[in-house]
């Protein structure tokens, strides 16, 4: 119990610490400890049973809409790809954190019948690079200590992606046919954006190495093949006065324009013609000069 205590305490300072560094918006997705019991949690292998997923695609509005089980899924995926993204890689870039996410070893918390936040079962599971931490980890933490970041990626990825996302990707593909490359295409969009903002908080040369690894290079150890993550994103040069040369956007749609009566496009669309780029570019820069 004390060593679970001193583990929990060293990871809540790191979290506290994010947070306070990089803005609330981070940490709040990842709960170490148990929720209140008037909390409903469940699961996450129980929750996403092939009869359950299917229950709540059917149910949601936009099926109503379109009766196209691909783009409820996508849009499901879509909106789930930001509950762990963009936490677990933050704690593994910024604070060489590497937490176990694996379906086995995580309930999902809600909060007004949609998944808040994942909960962690079994701390043990942790490991920490301590180059990055922000504070000294002494060496019997009761948290494992890896000594090298590709040691760090191979734990954190083989938790996040094969036996997280890519559990998931699989099953919604099996069930409703949907693109595996449209939902890892999400998971792109709900990350990659990331690692600008990590910029203005840890070296030049810790981004560049962990972007590489997620999204540069075509093989994956983790996945045991191609990276999927890989060459989902696309540049385009730009030539506009007092905007960036370059803009950057995914290369898959997440069919959010197959809904009737809407066709809208996410801003990240690659549907979007270069003039729509450009006129979104200049409304997002206005509005942050005037916040």
């Amino acid at each position: 119990m004390n060593q679970l205590r001193s583990q929990i305490n060293i990871l809540d300072d790191i979290i506290t610490h994010v947070q306070k560094t990089m803005g609330d918006g981070y940490g709040n997705s990842i709960l170490l400890s148990p929720p209140p019991k008037d909390t409903f949690i469940l699961p996450a292998v129980q929750y996403l049973q092939r009869d359950n997923l299917l229950r709540i695609f059917k149910a949601s509005p936009k099926y109503q809409q379109t009766q196209d089980l691909r783009v409820v899924a996508s849009l499901w995926n879509k909106g789930y790809s930001w509950i762990p993204l963009p936490d677990v890689l933050a704690l593994m870039t910024y604070a060489g954190l590497g937490l176990d996410v694996s379906l086995n070893n995580i309930s999902f918390v809600f909060k007004e019948g949609e998944i808040q936040a994942l909960w962690l079962h079994d701390l043990s599971r942790t490991v920490i690079y301590r180059e990055r931490s922000p504070f000294f980890i002494p060496q019997d933490c009761g948290i494992k200590i890896v000594h090298s970041v590709e040691k760090l990626h191979q734990f954190v990825l083989t938790g996040l992606l094969k036996n997280h996302l890519g559990v998931i990707i699989d099953r919604i593909h099996t069930l409703t046919k949907l693109s595996k490359k449209t939902m890892w295409g999400n998971a792109v969009n709900a990350s990659d954006w990331l690692f600008e903002d990590l910029q203005k908080y840890i070296s030049y040369e810790t981004i560049q190495t962990d972007y590489f690894t997620l999204f540069e290079q075509p093989h994956s150890v983790v996945m045991g093949g191609r990276n999927p993550l890989y060459n989902l994103l696309r540049t385009q040069q730009l030539d506009e006065p007092d905007l960036p040369t370059k803009i950057t956007f995914r290369a898959t749609c997440c069919l959010i324009a197959l809904i009737p009566l809407d066709h809208k496009k996410c801003g990240n669309c690659p549907l979007m013609s270069l003039e729509e780029r450009v006129a979104r570019l200049r409304n997002q820069l206005k509005s942050n000069h005037e916040n």
